[in-house]
């Protein structure tokens, strides 16, 4: 079966909101995920799957509860590990691809404590 490239330029200029990710490719038990993100996105953990981040545009900020931050830019890699506790954050319009389980499940944290990141 023959299928269409996907172009992920044209893809990420379709999305007008300021938080969108959408599911671009499956191969065997894992996906491609590519995310628009422009301000942030809540502390969350993935209890079974890591995630590695690769930023197509933007800068993209991850931060961890009990670590320093990180700043991707475009071209850069970043994997965060299955239960590390996260969220990003972008100043500006940000592209990233994600790479993590199709059945990844994200876990979003509720209470006070989580919403202490180091900067």
């Amino acid at each position: 079966m023959k299928k269409n490239p996907i172009s992920l330029k044209q893809l990420s200029d379709s999305i007008l909101e300021k938080h969108k990710n959408i599911l671009v490719s499956e191969i065997n038990d894992s996906c491609l995920r590519l995310a628009v993100i422009e301000g942030i996105f809540d502390w969350h953990h993935h209890s079974n799957s890591d995630e590695l981040f690769l930023v197509l545009e933007g800068c993209l900020q991850i931060e961890f509860q009990d670590q320093e931050s990180v700043e991707l830019r475009p071209g850069d890699i970043f994997t965060v590990p299955a239960k590390k506790i996260h969220r990003t954050i972008a100043k500006t319009r940000t592209v990233n691809l994600c790479f993590e389980l199709t059945k990844g499940e994200t876990i979003f944290l509720q209470n006070e404590s989580a919403q202490h990141g180091t900067n």
